[in-house]
């Protein structure tokens, strides 16, 4: 290992001195960018690499028609799965496709099939000859299936609205294998076809056009007959069909639509709103024109994730739509324009494999800003990429970068890295090129690959070669290896020289995978009137730069445009955090100024955060004066926080609350309660209502189960008032919360129930008698909502009762890898660590000093070998040494005996 990190270090060495002609320039980068990926990668300490790479493409598929029959009563499929294929480059004797779980009835073929046989992640089809490269050939398997992962029902029979009955498939990463077999990774892309048969009354839709609709008069069932005729790859395709209710547009010939379930119907148009000018906004700024035949969108419920961009038909989750009453708390759009960017960038154009994720989800994050800048101005804008760039700085010790193979499960890729970094990567590229260049660069890349997959030197090449520049240290510090800069910076002005002078040093983590960055900086002087723009080149871990000025500034600001991702420590002087804090056109200097008033304890900054709470024209920094006078927690700051509560923007409204909601008085408790009482926000009324839970009144008990009963939107405000319940962790509510969620479980989402389950158990674990609440608890573990039954094993965990484990343990040894398994266990082991006697404090003390007695014994051992090593030493020093022979004193042998 040592002599191949050598060998890496010469190699980019050398290749950092490299100059000639641009064949040789463009292999030097190339090789100098893998090199410092190893280096990265093999960093000291590190464990043997487990690195994921893409399967072998051992056929080209060309052609995927699924078949399908839902039962819906039994939640199952019926399945004919037909591929066409050719092999590459060599003869195919044995066809292996991704299957999990399929029950496969038979296996055909043009070319004659010696056998097939299931293991347990594949179906393998063994040919009784060899199939000729690049000869076309076809397969139908037929199956069915009872999915536990890739596709799902959400029937009346589980718990859901008996109108609402829908199914959903969700394939990517890597699940479609659960239902249909299939290549099951990026790195293929191929047309498709989906024939789903559904009882009339319901809709099944999927990726492309509508071929047909037509009914079955002897089975009465109707089949939707789909065809995806452009390439794309296998975790794209989608399958949704159900009762829902529709509405439409058009987006030039393209129609679009978004279809929710029936109960939901008048919340859907507050969800599309965005939609058509999301699609005309990407046109014009991607520069190419969207790429399929229709967009739609679809909700599902109970979701397992916010959105996924599968071709021309994304799914939302149900959680997405909102009432007119939350105001603009809730909103689709920032969701709707991530997911409709993919359909460029994710779908049109593809990561290869899951290292290079980022091309996928950092381009639909950041055009989803895009749009954000584009309908509500530049301080959106801007205040998007700040929040984006606080949740990267949450994650302050994360070492992998970008671009990174040694992932566990595909799923770590989706995370900070792919999604906020991603898109700020590609924000600090316009923000060097401008905005006209990194469009042509990215209509290049889109045009180029288009119906491609890609990895990410392929976007390196084309942002190169149409910029001119060298973008080698660019990616290999933000995408090949870990972590952004922190940068502490102190400020000097200098009256005799004219100087003001900039101290920077860089002060994150460094490492093999962290090493100093080297980027631009901007910063902005104010001078009077005048603004003077500087760039510094940071390079090294400590510089001092010099900028002479006509006089003293009034205002210094480090990257006022928000151009670089650095987290930055600077402390401006009161005189400066003045000026910042007034100047209107800097959202994010007004920001910063509002945070470092948070922090200091005095009238000044009271009166200074409550006129920026009711006066500043943004929101977010009005928001931010209200989290600001809450930290501070003074009489002065609550009485400031109560005298602001009248906001018409809902967002400030809610931070005031908020706010409210850190203080414990009589004073806070009465304007919570009025809060609680007159709001006509449910979102802040449930804040409010929720916070009340640490108040021992009592008036609240009435008040809390009053609100049980109180019809809102998915049930929040008896939400929030179970949740007041568990605060006070008073019995007092078991009977009635337990009656309550017998009577009225359909009124609940599904995690408001679960949440409600665990409530429940942990009120009743002092109970004499648990029994009415085990047996309540026990019969939701049948329940076919596997998240509340997951969530009724965590309550009688928080129950301890001991009575439960015998069901536990069933459920954990029934398969103990699984969610449900490890739920069980978990609870299991709860209640035993309660079950446990409890040790006396005298005990624990006593072991404490017994074990302080023994690690001073052998500190007393270990310097009793010292002294007996130097005294031995010191004695065999003292002896005198041997008298030599008359053999030794001539060097002469003596004879050895015969």
């Amino acid at each position: 290992m040592l002599l191949h990190r050598l060998v890496l270090i010469v190699l980019v060495a050398q290749l950092s001195a490299t100059t000639g002609r641009a064949e040789e320039a463009y292999y030097c980068s190339h090789c100098k960018r893998l090199a410092m990926q190893w280096l990265a990668a093999e960093a000291p300490g590190d464990k043997a690499p487990n690195r994921k790479y893409a399967p072998d493409r051992h056929v080209d598929v060309l052609h995927l028609k699924l078949d399908v029959t839902p039962d819906f009563a039994n939640r199952s499929v019926s399945g004919t799965a037909t591929m066409q294929f050719q092999p590459i480059a060599e003869p195919l004797r044995q066809l292996k496709l991704n299957a999990v779980g399929l029950e496969i009835e038979s296996v055909e073929s043009k070319h004659a099939i010696q056998t097939h046989q299931v293991t347990e992640d594949f179906l393998e089809i063994t040919f009784a000859a060899a199939i000729p490269a690049d000869e076309k050939s076809e397969v139908t398997i037929r199956y069915k299936v009872s999915p536990e992962e890739g596709l799902y029902f959400r029937t009346a029979e589980m718990g859901y609205q008996q109108g609402d009955t829908q199914l959903w498939t969700q394939g990517e990463p890597e699940t479609h294998r659960h239902w249909f077999p299939s290549h099951d990774y990026p790195n293929e892309k191929f047309t498709t076809e989906m024939i789903c048969h559904v009882p009339e009354g319901m809709v099944a839709l999927s990726n492309g056009r509508l071929l047909s609709e037509t009914k079955d008069e002897k089975t009465g069932l109707v089949a939707f007959h789909w065809l995806q005729d452009k390439v794309h790859v296998n975790y794209l395709i989608s399958l949704v069909a159900g009762y829902f209710e529709k509405i439409e547009d058009q987006h030039g010939k393209i129609p679009i639509a978004l279809y929710v379930p029936p109960s939901e119907k008048e919340q859907a148009a507050n969800s599309f709103i965005d939609t058509k000018k999301i699609l005309q906004f990407f046109d014009r700024e991607i520069g190419v024109a969207y790429p399929w035949d229709k967009y739609y969108n679809v909700c599902a419920i109970d979701y397992m994730m916010g959105g996924m961009e599968n071709t021309s038909l994304t799914t939302l989750t149900s959680r997405t739509l909102f009432t007119a009453a939350q105001e603009n708390l809730r909103s689709s759009r920032s969701l709707d324009a991530h997911e409709a960017a993919h359909q460029w960038f994710g779908d049109l154009v593809t990561c290869k494999d899951w290292s290079h994720l980022w091309l996928n989800e950092g381009f639909a994050t950041y055009y989803s800003l895009l749009y954000e800048q584009e309908l509500l101005g530049n301080d959106f804008f801007k205040s998007g990429l700040y929040g984006k760039a606080q949740g990267i700085f949450s994650n302050s010790k994360d070492t992998i970068p970008m671009v990174y193979r040694d992932y566990n499960s595909p799923m770590d890729q989706f995370s900070f890295r792919a999604y906020p970094k991603g898109a700020w990567v590609l924000h600090m590229l316009r923000s060097q090129l401008g905005p006209d260049l990194f469009r042509k660069c990215v209509q290049t890349y889109l045009e180029r690959h288009r119906f491609e997959t890609v990895v990410t030197q392929d976007l390196i090449e084309v942002f190169e070669e149409l910029s001119g520049r060298s973008l080698d240290q660019f990616f290999d510090q933000w995408v090949y290896l870990s972590g952004y800069p922190e940068l502490k910076i102190d400020y000097k002005w200098n009256e005799l020289t004219r100087q003001a002078k900039l101290s920077v040093r860089q002060v994150q983590m460094t490492n093999a995978k962290r090493p100093w960055f080297s980027f631009p900086l901007p910063i902005r002087f104010t001078v009077g009137e005048v603004q003077r723009e500087v760039q510094i080149e940071i390079t090294k871990e400590k510089e001092d730069f010099y900028m002479t000025l006509d006089q003293a500034p009034t205002l210094l600001r480090i990257d006022p445009e928000v151009t670089v991702l650095a987290k930055v420590n600077f402390n401006p002087s009161k005189e400066m955090l003045a000026v910042q804090l007034a100047d209107a056109s800097d959202v994010i200097g007004r920001l910063l100024a509002v945070k470092a008033l948070a922090g200091k304890k005095d009238q000044v900054a009271i009166d200074a955060l409550r006129k920026v709470l009711n006066e500043d024209a943004f929101h977010a920094v009005r928001s931010a004066a209200a989290d600001g006078l809450a930290k501070l927690r003074t009489p002065e700051s609550l009485e400031a926080l109560m005298a602001s509560l009248t906001q018409p923007d809902a967002r400030v409204r809610q931070a005031v609350v908020r706010g409210l909601t850190r203080f414990h008085s009589d004073e806070a408790y009465a304007a919570l309660r009025r809060v609680a009482g007159h709001e006509t926000n449910p979102d802040i009324r449930s804040g409010a209502l929720k916070a009340l839970g640490k108040y021992v009144k009592p008036e609240l008990r009435k008040y809390l189960l009053s609100q049980l009963r109180v019809s809102s939107y998915r049930h929040a405000i008896a939400g929030s008032a179970i949740s007041a319940m568990q605060s006070q962790d008073d019995p007092y509510y078991v009977e009635p919360l337990l009656r309550e969620l017998k009577q009225s479980e359909a009124a609940f989402t599904s995690g408001g129930f679960s949440s409600a389950l665990r409530t429940l158990g942990l009120l009743a674990r002092n109970e004499s008698n648990k029994e009415p609440v085990r047996l309540f608890l026990l019969k939701q573990l049948d329940h076919l909502k596997k998240s509340v039954a997951r969530s009724a094993m965590s309550a009688l965990g928080e129950l301890h009762d001991s009575k439960a484990i015998p069901v536990l343990e069933t459920f954990a040894a029934a398969d103990r890898e699984s969610a449900e398994g490890k739920a069980a266990q978990s609870a299991i082991d709860k209640i035993r660590k309660e079950q446990r006697p409890r040790v006396p404090e005298e005990v624990n003390t006593l072991r404490s000093q017994v074990s302080d007695l023994q690690n001073q014994l052998k500190g007393m051992s270990e310097e009793m070998k010292v002294l007996r090593a130097q005294f031995k030493e010191a004695v065999e020093s003292l002896k005198p040494a041997p008298k030599k022979s008359d053999q030794e004193k001539t060097g002469q042998a003596k004879p050895e005996k015969g």
